[in-house]
């Protein structure tokens, strides 16, 4: 069987930043429950979500997790030139500041550091290693911030996010991150069939969900194990099977208002 690396790591915090989380936003999550939902919904018909990366040998899946949801945040407020150019580097992460690095982590903390710092484009600061080297990051790069990002749950709870709350957040922000029990069972699954779940509940990988379908009863979950993974790198996974949609996080970029 083949095996991937993960890496999730829950930050010691993710209570207290779910409580900050839910007293901020709880308001306008609930606007959103009032958006009538379809029965499907594929982001990627959108032309904002970008080219499925490789995380490689590195425990480095919460980095993908969050920047990937930076990017379709990006793309979704068309600022950037779009998903085949806007790429977001993952290495600067890695080797620029202080995580957990190849060990893992947590998405939350790549999007905590896009609010407050800024990632640059890989085309600036260099090709993904798989490793924590040097950091290579020079002030002539531009760094790219996020507006605000935050948790789906309008109740404010830890755990899997409710279904509901998980299509609303994927509807207006175009994804969501979120943590799953990545076993043997979910790594080998074949594509052209749901992934119906193993049963396990040891949430250790970070993934990113961009729709859904009712009819299946299914997200679409992206990966970050490369183009060759299940469906070309997707896999349409049942509701809540292997704990999937775990404290889904969302991100956003307001578009820049035009005269």
């Amino acid at each position: 069987m083949a095996s991937y690396y993960k890496g999730y790591v829950r930050r010691p915090d993710k209570d207290h930043l779910i409580l900050l989380s839910h007293r901020n936003h709880q308001a306008h999550l609930k606007q959103l429950q009032a958006v009538p939902q379809p029965p499907q919904w594929d982001s990627r018909t959108q032309n904002i979500v970008g080219p499925v990366k490789d995380q490689a040998a590195c425990g480095s899946c919460w980095d993908f997790s969050g920047t990937g949801i930076i990017e379709i945040a990006y793309n979704k407020a068309g600022i950037g030139g779009g998903p085949s150019t806007f790429i977001l580097s993952e290495e600067y992460t890695l080797s620029c500041y202080r995580n957990g690095g190849c060990k893992g982590d947590d998405n939350t903390t790549v999007l905590d550091w896009a609010k407050s710092h800024g990632l640059p484009l890989t085309k600036d600061y260099g090709p993904y290693t798989a490793s924590v080297v040097a950091c290579h990051y020079k002030p002539s790069m531009s760094l790219y911030k996020l507006d605000d990002w935050g948790f789906a749950d309008s109740t404010g709870k830890s755990g899997v996010t409710p279904t509901n709350d998980v299509k609303a957040a994927i509807m207006h922000y175009g994804a969501v991150g979120c943590a799953i029990a990545a076993d043997d069972a979910f790594m080998n699954h074949p594509a052209g069939s749901v992934f119906a779940g193993s049963g396990s509940k040891a949430i250790d990988h970070d993934v990113i969900l961009v729709g859904w379908d009712d009819a299946t009863k299914s997200w679409i979950l992206r990966n970050s194990w490369g183009p060759g993974w299940c469906e070309n790198g997707y896999m349409r996974i049942a509701y809540g099977a292997n704990l999937v949609g775990t404290e889904s996080v969302w991100s956003v970029k307001f578009a820049v208002a035009t005269a």
